[in-house]
């Protein structure tokens, strides 16, 4: 073999080793970790997906069922028409024994059955009577606070409590209740429990604070300091609070000078002069 042929073979067998870039079969390599620079974009908020072992989603609200004038949402919660029984159980105290020139009438207004939870834990039931119109997502947020077995002393009407258009004992008693026809205290404007459309609750623990000082119900002092925690405190984290604003209800926590802790209302728009 020539000198000529021998460096050509040597060249055809050592060339390739030395330049792997040139080869016709690429290489594996290892794959890169690229790192970015930090995005100005917000940072995404967390998944709402439950993390493994957490608690199940509370089932939803079932649809209301009508039967004979009865409206039925589940096992002890429904509404009706105030009935003979009822109309003699309210006239005279939450109901002007004379109606014949009020801004609400019996027909306008249903009376709700409920069930709630006391501070104990022991299932009750409970009443309310609010206007015609609110009955419905009235009886849902109830019932919402039922299954989340949020607490109330007592859900009844303040007919019970034997004073005509004044619920101070009903307060006292740390009562929960909606329609009473009576002027907004100091005034003769009609207040919006007079058309079944605001509630009380757990009025003893969420005194109304007037801005100067004085406050309601008169037992009520230990609860006015709201940086206080205790069971039954109404704030923006509360159930109640999310339930109700969640509707468009108000809270009378938010007005500006006067509090009013315990009462949330809706104004569709009502005339209010006495």
């Amino acid at each position: 073999m020539t000198a000529r042929r021998i460096l050509a073979c040597f060249l055809a067998l050592v060339l390739p080793a030395l330049l792997p870039g040139c080869g016709k079969a690429p290489r594996e390599s290892a794959p890169v970790e690229v790192t970015r620079a930090p995005s100005a974009m917000a940072t995404p908020r967390a998944t709402l997906a439950p993390a493994p072992g957490a608690e199940p989603t509370p089932s939803p609200t079932p649809e209301p069922t009508i039967d004979d004038g009865r409206v039925q949402l589940a096992e002890g919660f429904y509404y009706i028409e105030l009935d003979g029984q009822i109309k003699e159980r309210i006239t005279g105290y939450s109901y002007p024994e004379d109606d014949s020139d009020i801004a609400v009438h019996y027909d306008d207004l249903r009376y709700i059955h409920l069930l709630y939870y006391d501070f104990d834990g022991v299932e009750r039931e409970g009443e309310l009577i609010v206007h015609a119109r609110l009955a419905d997502e009235v009886m849902e947020i109830f019932y919402e606070l039922y299954q989340a077995k949020y607490p109330f002393t007592s859900i009844k009407l303040v007919d019970d409590y034997g004073q005509a258009a004044d619920d101070e004992l009903s307060m006292r008693a740390n009562n929960t209740s909606a329609f009473n026809y009576r002027p907004v205290a100091g005034t003769k404007k009609l207040s919006l429990h007079s058309f079944g459309a605001a509630i009380d609750v757990n009025p003893l623990f969420n005194p109304y604070i007037k801005a100067d000082g004085s406050f309601y119900p008169a037992n009520s002092a230990e609860y006015r300091d709201r940086s206080r925690d205790f069971p039954g405190k109404i704030d923006h984290d509360d159930l109640a609070y999310e339930l109700f604003t969640a509707r468009g209800w108000d809270w009378g926590g938010d007005w500006t000078s006067s509090k009013d802790y315990q009462h949330f209302d809706k104004d569709l728009g009502f005339d209010r002069t006495p």
